[in-house]
């Protein structure tokens, strides 16, 4: 299928295809985040992360006795502070859709999701990222490095950059996703270096990274938040 791809919907067919059949049902991990301050200090956090396909994602700001942190599912993001629902506010998760739901819902009903996210899937090109082959999605230009768009590697269908405005700091955000990794059925970057306006800003270290775990179900309802955790310790 990947020698066929000249457009979106013919990418997006071709990632769905290729991984369907053969993609972890969710996935949990630790993730160490380094924020890097304009004064040159950095300050460091850990979040822990859990992802069921499709459409339900969580991240603990630490372990359960902090209880803030997020929920998304239902196309809605559910934020908590303090063991206490914050606000919640709809909209498309487009990460959580490139590297895991793609390969779950219906090439048509990701288009739609894309749109909705702002992405022009119109504007397709093949290039080439660190010397590999890539196609992009959302830009026709080289050097266009402000439209909303995302980089999928040619040869493995994972998702290497995605470029877009932040829905928390309204920074057009620069995010290269790397040193991928098979783990159970699916390709996993161990890393992600965000940059905006040709500054590093945040580096995203993954680890315990550990496939199709027994998950209760309510890990991801609201309801049940501050309650349930996935972390055994």
């Amino acid at each position: 299928m990947a020698q066929n791809i000249s457009n979106t919907e013919t990418l997006v067919k071709g990632m769905f295809e290729k991984y369907h059949n053969n993609y972890n049902k969710n996935i949990t991990f630790i993730q160490k985040n380094i924020e890097y301050k304009p004064d040159g200090q950095k300050e460091i956090s850990v979040m822990y992360e859990a992802h069921h396909y499709p459409g339900k994602y969580r991240i603990d700001y630490g372990y359960i006795p902090n209880k803030s942190g997020y929920i998304f599912g239902n196309d809605s993001l559910y934020h908590f502070k303090d063991g206490t629902l914050s606000e919640t506010y709809a909209g498309e998760h487009d990460i959580i859709l490139l590297t895991g739901d793609i390969f779950y819902i219906k090439p048509e009903k990701t288009i739609e999701k894309l749109k909705k996210s702002g992405f022009n899937t119109i504007h397709f090109r093949v290039d080439t990222l660190e010397g590999k082959k890539v196609y992009v999605v959302g830009s026709s230009s080289k050097s266009d490095t402000l439209s909303p768009q995302f980089w999928i590697d040619a040869q493995n269908l994972y998702l290497v950059r995605h470029i877009k405005k932040s829905d928390f700091n309204n920074l057009i955000e620069d995010s290269h996703f790397v040193e991928h990794e098979k783990v159970g059925d699916a390709w996993v970057e161990d890393r992600v270096i965000i940059f905006s306006k040709g500054q590093k800003i945040r580096e995203e270290i993954y680890t315990e990274v550990k496939p199709n775990n027994d998950l209760e179900p309510d890990l991801f309802n609201p309801k049940y938040w501050g309650k349930l955790h996935w972390h055994k310790k």
